[in-house]
């Protein structure tokens, strides 16, 4: 029964890792300056496909541009440390999931509570960045927005049904 559960134990870990080392992988490296928003996937610490899907759709002039990219360049400037942060508790979690020895899911709790702040902290900014940016846009190029998103919705659905088992 104890071989079972350190099995079973050792199985939710290496899930865990692999949960944390997907969602590090997930984080968009820096740009190129001349890329379009520069780093705009960047900018609130991970790659935030609706505020990217809002300025795509947009379709935005370059005055609107100019205004997006200055948003995104502060909010990244601001998330930068945080994303540090949050890729140094990653590594902290993974090398102690690794690590020879008993381990207790107590034992991941300071590193796993990090892990919640920082993606919260994250969030928080990546919602304002929307917010900011939801704020240069005409109300056309929210409803363009809203319909691209909509569409979107749409053939995720549609890909999900796909790839479910067929039914006897």
């Amino acid at each position: 029964m104890k071989k079972t559960l350190t099995t079973r134990t050792m199985l939710a870990a290496a899930l865990l890792l692999a949960s944390i080392t997907t969602a590090a992988l997930a984080q968009s490296p820096p740009s190129s300056p001349g890329a379009p928003f520069g780093g705009m996937r960047e900018a609130t610490g991970r790659a935030d496909g609706e505020l990217w899907l809002m300025i795509r759709a947009a379709n935005l002039t370059p005055e609107q541009q100019a205004k997006v990219h200055g948003i995104l360049s502060t909010h990244r400037a601001a998330t930068r440390p945080l994303v540090e942060q949050l890729r140094q508790v990653q590594q902290e979690l993974g090398a102690k999931l690794l690590a020879p020895g008993p381990l207790r899911p107590a034992d991941l709790q300071p590193q796993l509570g990090r892990v919640g702040q920082l993606r919260d902290q994250l969030a928080q900014d990546g919602a304002l960045a929307a917010l900011e940016v939801r704020a240069v846009l005409t109300p056309e190029q929210l409803a363009r927005a809203a319909q691209t998103k909509e569409r979107l919705s749409q053939l995720r659905e549609e890909m999900r049904q796909l790839m479910q088992p067929p039914r006897p």
